[in-house]
């Protein structure tokens, strides 16, 4: 049995998943498993190509894929109905904001299980912050608050070689829509409208919560396309902000001295919104080894291994039971802060074209990430771009959504 998974542990993905799979072997030693690491865009790719592999392609058995390909894998044919599988499976005690993608659209047939999820938050140094304002909380609530607190960090720690008051969290070191969607939402706009028959892409909120979150790299508060070994992180002393999906307790909470508080995504309007990006594992309809593929997703949504693997990945249980378990026993205090973040959830919809939508919008916001290295950005050329996506947008979901 092939299992296809996403770096999400970085440098160290091989080494944690085979960890990961030594507990699985250990129960199921009948059953020879072996994992592939591919990244997002890879796997995108492939997305198209497995359902007729040629003669020299592996058939993977299970895949973990963003919780928004769903629907799209059940259209291409390459995901197995699970409830077929397993008439009893069951989402009863599933995360609530990631049910919905799990079902084929407009059925409650399951096709892909819940793995985990991450979700926004903004972490600060509290040493650094206590030395340019007296209520962070309240000054971080807002987004022209936490500009005005980069502009004041950026000012005390002008002497601090390769300083910027916000660490850039994509891996990338470009600009990341997933990392925009709070700013996005929190102007009171969404990728579509309510009954999914139109986009907001070209509307001036939706414009207005992109050069939002823009501003950061405008305004030279974080870094952008630089190499990331030269740049200063929280750690290093060199950053004081990072909005981020992971709880970084690896990276903050064991490191002694480093004092980190989280809170949710300032906001940019009326509305404050985190986003939830859960990860699902799917069977490849091509599989020969459905029964194994299915014990293997049933291993991964027990409360033990849930609560395991997100402590590895610093993400969160898939499960409500799991949740509970993994914020109980972990030595962070800070993932209390999260009991205030999770009722702000929004997640992407589950509909055929929202991956490519994503893609279409990476693609201009990586665009808008070389014209601001280059100096020759420009407000006029974002808008251009988003009323050519809406378009294009539009035309999709009357072909697939309509």
């Amino acid at each position: 049995m092939i299992v296809w998974v996403m770096p999400d542990a970085g440098d160290k993905s091989k080494e944690t998943y085979n960890a990961f799979l030594s507990l699985f072997r250990k129960e199921n030693p009948q059953i020879n498993v072996s994992m592939r690491v591919f990244t997002r865009n890879v796997l995108w790719r492939r997305m198209f190509t497995i359902k007729n592999p040629t003669h020299e392609e592996e058939v993977p058995d299970v895949i973990q894929i963003p919780h928004y390909w769903t629907a799209l894998l059940v259209r291409e044919g390459v995901a197995e109905n699970l409830s077929q599988l397993d008439p009893g499976l069951s989402l009863t005690s599933c995360v609530k904001a990631l049910k919905n993608h799990c079902y084929k659209p407009g059925t409650k047939d399951i096709y892909s299980y819940p793995w985990w999820f991450d979700i926004s938050a903004l972490h600060y140094r509290e040493d650094h912050l206590k030395l340019v304002t007296n209520h962070p909380e309240k000054d971080l609530s807002t987004w022209e608050g936490f500009l005005k607190i980069c502009a004041a960090l950026r000012e005390r720690f002008q002497n601090v070689p390769g300083y910027y008051p916000v660490q850039n969290s994509d891996w990338r070191g470009s600009l990341s829509m997933r990392s925009a969607l709070p700013c996005v939402w929190g102007r009171g706009v969404d990728l579509l409208t309510a009954d999914f028959k139109r986009t907001s892409v070209a509307t001036k909120a939706f414009k207005e919560g992109i050069r939002d979150y823009i501003n950061l790299a405008l305004e030279n508060y974080m870094p952008i396309l630089r190499e990331r070994g030269s740049l200063g992180t929280m750690v290093s002393g060199q950053a004081s902000l990072m909005i981020s999906r992971k709880q970084g307790v690896g990276t903050f909470d064991a490191r002694r001295g480093i004092p980190v508080r989280t809170l949710p995504v300032p906001s940019t309007g009326d509305t404050r919104a985190a986003y939830l990006s859960g990860m699902n594992l799917f069977v490849n309809v091509r599989s020969q080894h459905k029964k194994e593929a299915l014990s293997f997703i049933k291993f991964c949504a027990r409360p033990e291994v849930q609560a395991y693997l997100a402590r590895t990945l610093e993400v969160f249980p898939a499960f409500e039971d799991a949740v509970e378990l993994f914020v109980l026993s972990s030595p962070s205090k800070r993932l209390r802060a999260y009991e205030n973040i999770l009722p702000l959830a929004k997640t992407l919809p589950n509909l055929t074209i929202t991956g490519t939508i994503m893609e279409i919008l990476k693609r201009i916001l990586a665009v808008c990430a070389t014209q601001i290295v280059e100096g020759r950005f420009t407000q006029a050329s974002l808008d251009r771009e988003l009323d050519l996506a809406a378009k294009e947008i539009e035309y999709l979901l009357s072909i697939y959504e309509g």
